[in-house]
C-alpha cells in the first residue's frame, strides 16, 4: 500500500500556509452584502496574493438562521479611514497560525477574528460553499462544514475576503479560514 502526502504538504512545509481562526465562542456570519463584517482576511501586502485553500465552520450557540455559507469580498485598498472603503478593521494576528506548527513564520496579511470590521458599502458574494443550514434547531450530533476551496478564490493586494451567509446569521460559529501566501509574479 502506497502512502501519499497530504494535498498541501509541499506548501505547508515551506511555511506558506496560514490558518486564521475566531475565538472558541464563535461569531455570527454577516450577509454577503452587509457592511458589518465578522471574521476577515485583508491582503495588505502589495507583493503577495492570498490563495484561499479552505474554510471550516462549526456551530457554537445561539439562534440559527436558515441559509448557505460562502465567501464575500470587496476591494478596500490599503487604508482604514472615515470615507474610505473600509472604516474599521481590528487586526488580531495572534489568532493566525502558520500551518507548519512551530515554524515561527508569520503572515504578511491582516486577520480580524470578530465583528470589528466595517465596510462603507456592502461586500459581494464571490463563492458559495454549497452547504447550508436547513434547520433552525440545533441538532443532535456533529455539524460539519469543512470546505475545500482549493484556490478557486484568490485575494489580490487590497482585497478583503470574509466568510458570509446568504442571510444574516444570528447563531454563533467558530470559523477558520486557510490560505497560502504566494509572491506576485
Amino acid at each position: 500500500m502506497a502512502f501519499s502526502m497530504a494535498k498541501y504538504y509541499d506548501d505547508v512545509v515551506t511555511g506558506a500556509v496560514f490558518i486564521g481562526s475566531t475565538a472558541a465562542a464563535g461569531t455570527a456570519f454577516p450577509i454577503s452584502t452587509g457592511t458589518a463584517v465578522t471574521a476577515a482576511l485583508w491582503n495588505t501586502n502589495p507583493n503577495k496574493r492570498a490563495v484561499i485553500l479552505g474554510v471550516n465552520f462549526g456551530y457554537t450557540s445561539g439562534t440559527i438562521a436558515l441559509g448557505e455559507f460562502g465567501l464575500a469580498n470587496q476591494n478596500v485598498g490599503f487604508q482604514v479611514a472615515t470615507g474610505a472603503a473600509m472604516t474599521a478593521f481590528n487586526t488580531d494576528n495572534t489568532l493566525v497560525k502558520n500551518a507548519l506548527l512551530g515554524s515561527g513564520l508569520a503572515t504578511s496579511m491582516r486577520w480580524s477574528p470578530a465583528a470589528t470590521t466595517t465596510l462603507a458599502a456592502g461586500g459581494t458574494a464571490c463563492w458559495w460553499a454549497g452547504k447550508s443550514i436547513e434547520s433552525a434547531t440545533a441538532g443532535l450530533g456533529i455539524f460539519n462544514c469543512a470546505c475545500d476551496v482549493d484556490g478557486l478564490v484568490i485575494a489580490e493586494p487590497g482585497q478583503i475576503v470574509f466568510p458570509c451567509g446568504s442571510v444574516a446569521q444570528t447563531g454563533l460559529f467558530t470559523i477558520s479560514l486557510i490560505w497560502k501566501e504566494v509572491d506576485l509574479s
